[in-house]
C-alpha cells in the first residue's frame, strides 16, 4: 500500500495567521482557558526562543515577551482542518484524520491519474492550500511512518517521495526523536548514545527486545522502514446543519435562546423519522472569535419538545463570552428513531428522572426551586396549619 501523509505544523498559529495577515511571521503563543494558563501552540519563532506546548503562559511571556498572545479558537481550527480534509476526500475515498494538522490518504490505485507520485503529491498540498489557505508539507511512502518522516522533512507546500522499498535508507540519517514510542523509550535511547534512526536499525531485533520489551519489536520494524498499523478510515457521517445572521450583534440570551428555536425548527422537517446523538451550538462573536458548545445525549433524542429543552439549558448555563454576529446548529449522528417498552404501574423509573432533574435544577441555581407539601398537624382545624411547604431536597 501507498500512503500519503499530510502535515500541517502548529495549524493553531498558521490559522491565526491566516485569519490576521499582522501575525504572519512574528512570534505568536495561543495559550488556553484553564488555569493556571498553559501555552496550547506556539509558532515557529517563539520556539526558538524556548515557548513549549505545555509551557505556563507566564513562563512563555518571559521567555519571548514579545510575541502576540491569543486564546484559543479550537471551533475556527477544527473548522480549518475540516476544510482540508475536504479536499484530501476529493482525492482519495480514503482518508485517516490522525490528529489536528495530520493526516493519511491511501493513494493506491490512483496511479494512473497522475503522471508520477510527486505530481499526485502535489495535487495534495495545492487542494490543501486552496480549501484551507495553509500550507501543508506532504510525504509519501509504503506505510504511515515512512510517509509521515517524509512529510516532516518536507518544506512547507513540498513534497517528498520515499521510492518503493527505500524506507529504511531514507529514515537512516533522521533523528531519534521522531519515532512515534514513549517517552522511557525515548530517553533510553539518548541513555544508549542512539541519536540517529539507522544506529538504532544496525542492533537486532532481539537485542531491542531485550531493552524495550515488546516495544522494542515495534522499535525495530519502525526503524527498518516497516508500520504495520491500519489505516483508520474517517468515517462518512450525515449532518443536519443550519444558519442564522443576525442584522446587528446580539448579547441578550433571549434572543439568542428565541435565535436557537428559529434553528431547530427548520431542522425538524429534515430530522422528521429519525433521532439525533449529538447537538453542536456555534457562535460568530463581535470580538472575530467563535464559541462552541457541544452535547452529546445518553440516548437519540427524536422530540422537538426534548431538544428545545436541551437546546435552552444549554445557552443558559454557558452563554456566549461576547455579543454574537451569527448562530448555526447543527445535529450530528442521526439515526431512526426506536421504541421503548415501558412498565404499566411502574413510577420508579420516572421518580429517578424526577429526582435527578431537581438535582440538576439545585447545582444550577444554588437552591431547589422546587417544593413539596409536608404534613405538620393534619389535624389541626386550620387548613393552612396542616401542610408546609419545603424546599425538595431529592
Amino acid at each position: 500500500m501507498r500512503l500519503a501523509a499530510v502535515f500541517l505544523p502548529h495549524l493553531p498559529c498558521a490559522a491565526e495567521a491566516a485569519r490576521e495577515a499582522a501575525l504572519k511571521g512574528r512570534p505568536l503563543v495561543i495559550g488556553d482557558s484553564e488555569q493556571p494558563k498553559t501555552v496550547l501552540d506556539c509558532s515557529a519563532p517563539a520556539q526558538a526562543q524556548g515557548v513549549r506546548p505545555g509551557m505556563l503562559i507566564r513562563q512563555a511571556m518571559s521567555r519571548c515577551p514579545d510575541a502576540a498572545f491569543l486564546p484559543p479558537d479550537p471551533a475556527y481550527y477544527r473548522d480549518t482542518w475540516e476544510s482540508a480534509l475536504a479536499a484530501l476526500d476529493q482525492i482519495s475515498p480514503e482518508v485517516e484524520d490522525s490528529r489536528l494538522g495530520r493526516a493519511y490518504v491511501n493513494i493506491s490505485g490512483l496511479e494512473p491519474h497522475y503522471r508520477d507520485d510527486l505530481a499526485l503529491g502535489e495535487a495534495i498540498v495545492s487542494g490543501v492550500r486552496q480549501a484551507s489557505a495553509l500550507e501543508a508539507s506532504a510525504g509519501i511512502g509504503d506505510c504511515k511512518f515512512v510517509a509521515f518522516a517524509a512529510a516532516v522533512a518536507s518544506s512547507p507546500d513540498e513534497v517528498t517521495v520515499v521510492p518503493s522499498g527505500g524506507g529504511a535508507a531514507f529514515l537512516a540519517p533522521l533523528d531519534v526523536t521522531l519515532l512515534p514510542v514513549s517517552p522511557q523509550v525515548q530517553e533510553r535511547l539518548q541513555v544508549l548514545g542512539l541519536e540517529s534512526i539507522g544506529d538504532v536499525a544496525q542492533i537486532s531485533q532481539g537485542a531491542l527486545m531485550t531493552q524495550f520489551g515488546r516495544e522494542g519489536q515495534r522499535l525495530w520494524e519502525l526503524c527498518n522502514g516497516r508500520d504495520g498499523e491500519p489505516l483508520r478510515v474517517r468515517p462518512r457521517v450525515e449532518v443536519l446543519e443550519e444558519k442564522l445572521a443576525f442584522e446587528a450583534p446580539v448579547a441578550g440570551i433571549d434572543v439568542i435562546v428565541a435565535g436557537g428555536n428559529q434553528l431547530l425548527s427548520r431542522l425538524r422537517l429534515p430530522l422528521r423519522g429519525r433521532s439525533t446523538r449529538e447537538l453542536c451550538l456555534r457562535a460568530e462573536l463581535s470580538t472575530g472569535r467563535s464559541w462552541e458548545k457541544r452535547v452529546v445525549f445518553r440516548e437519540a433524542i427524536s422530540e422537538g419538545d426534548r431538544l428545545t429543552y436541551i437546546l435552552k439549558s444549554t445557552l443558559n448555563a454557558a452563554p456566549p463570552p461576547a455579543p454574537v454576529k451569527s448562530l448555526s446548529l447543527r445535529l450530528s449522528g442521526l439515526t431512526g428513531e426506536t421504541g421503548k417498552q415501558l412498565t404499566f404501574g411502574d413510577k420508579s423509573r420516572l421518580q429517578r428522572q424526577l429526582e435527578e432533574a431537581i438535582r440538576q435544577l439545585k447545582a444550577r441555581y444554588g437552591f431547589s426551586p422546587i417544593y413539596r407539601c409536608v404534613d405538620v398537624e393534619p389535624w389541626s382545624v386550620i387548613p393552612e396549619e396542616r401542610q408546609v411547604l419545603v424546599e425538595s431536597d431529592a
